[in-house]
């Protein structure tokens, strides 16, 4: 089969390349898929950049999400699911998900743990269920791990990221009163809206933090919000005793501005601020079930429905790492395959 690989880290026009490689089969507990997708997110080119840890094995296939048809299984696996369509999460880690694995969903087959390989509703496409992985499980950590959040109000940074949009869909669905996006241009606040914000804020407009969090207040009734779910936490946890309610909880999932946050610990402390940081590779297996089981109750429901920036073939697939890298695309980049 044709596979997306490297032996190396590096640039993705230096190290990624188009290898041949013998058709895996499924052992026991596996499931063999036929990929129809695989998405592309910042953490698989990081993985692939050498930014998050070292190589651990000689030829690496990236990609963690992926979306196809499950054409074979092993022991122990029902035979009814062949035939199956499925969206995958978690298939380039370890077992424990938190280290590179060494075959990826960019590639014609694969075969995994059949836990990974979830059943995708047919009014989903095979490109769309490339995004679920990633940025809906994120999403749907920040918001649903800490009780219930109806009629709550909830700050979403980021608002026009793959995340971001999946969670002003998801807050949305579970019928919170006010979503309140931040972007950094009209293009994006376009999209934070058209995934269902009530209002958004353009950060980069404002010239200090106590004014950005001033304006925060203003667009919500001049409350503090009950739940922020965060693309950047160094940058915004200084700003949190005044944003956020007593017993609030902020959900990070990046701090990509300041890798080592500080902060000021007390006014925090006193606010009974829940600091929730997200590794999404690696939760356990049953709250692995919860997310995914919560994910297709929405998915069935019709009410989200990723963003697709733009879709490219097996041969692009170093133009697609550049496109994420770049960071100026709104949606989801994706491989067809």
């Amino acid at each position: 089969m044709k596979v997306v690989s490297y032996t190396e880290h590096g640039k993705a026009s230096e190290v990624l390349e188009v290898y041949e490689v013998d058709d895996p089969c499924p052992e026991e507990g596996e499931v063999l898929i036929k990929m129809e997708s695989s998405g592309v997110n910042p953490s698989d080119v990081k993985a692939r950049s050498g930014a998050l840890w070292p190589m651990t094995c000689h030829r690496t296939i990236p990609h963690n999400d992926g979306a196809g048809v499950i054409v074979s299984v092993g022991k122990s696996v029902d035979s009814s699911r062949v035939g199956e369509r499925v969206w995958t999460y978690n298939v380039n880690r370890t077992p424990n998900g938190l280290e590179q694995g060494a075959n990826g969903t960019c590639c014609e087959y694969v075969a995994i743990k059949s836990r990974f390989a979830v059943p995708l509703p047919a009014s989903v496409s095979f490109i769309e269920g490339a995004c679920l992985g990633v940025p809906a499980m994120t999403a749907y950590v920040a918001l649903f791990s800490d009780g219930p959040i109806e009629n709550k109000s909830v700050l979403v940074t980021g608002g026009a990221g793959s995340v971001g949009m999946m969670a002003i869909q998801l807050a949305k669905w579970a019928g919170v009163k006010n979503i309140i996006a931040t972007v950094s241009s009209d293009l994006k606040a376009k999209a934070a809206k058209a995934a269902g914000a009530n209002e958004t804020i353009n950060y980069k407009q404002i010239t200090s933090l106590d004014l950005f969090a001033n304006s925060l207040l203003d667009i919500n009734d001049g409350k503090p919000f009950h739940r922020i779910v965060d693309v950047d936490f160094g940058f915004h946890i200084g700003m949190i005793s005044k944003t956020l309610r007593p017993g609030g909880v902020i959900s990070a999932y990046a701090s990509m501005s300041t890798p080592r946050p500080s902060f000021d610990f007390y006014p925090i402390m006193m606010n009974g601020a829940t600091l929730r940081l997200i590794e999404i590779y690696a939760q356990n297996p049953n709250q692995f079930g919860r997310i995914c089981k919560g994910l297709n109750a929405a998915l069935a429901d019709n009410v989200i429905k990723p963003m697709v920036n733009k879709v490219y073939n097996l041969q692009q697939t170093v133009e697609a790492h550049e496109a994420v890298e770049a960071g100026r695309h709104i949606g989801n980049i994706v491989i067809k395959l």
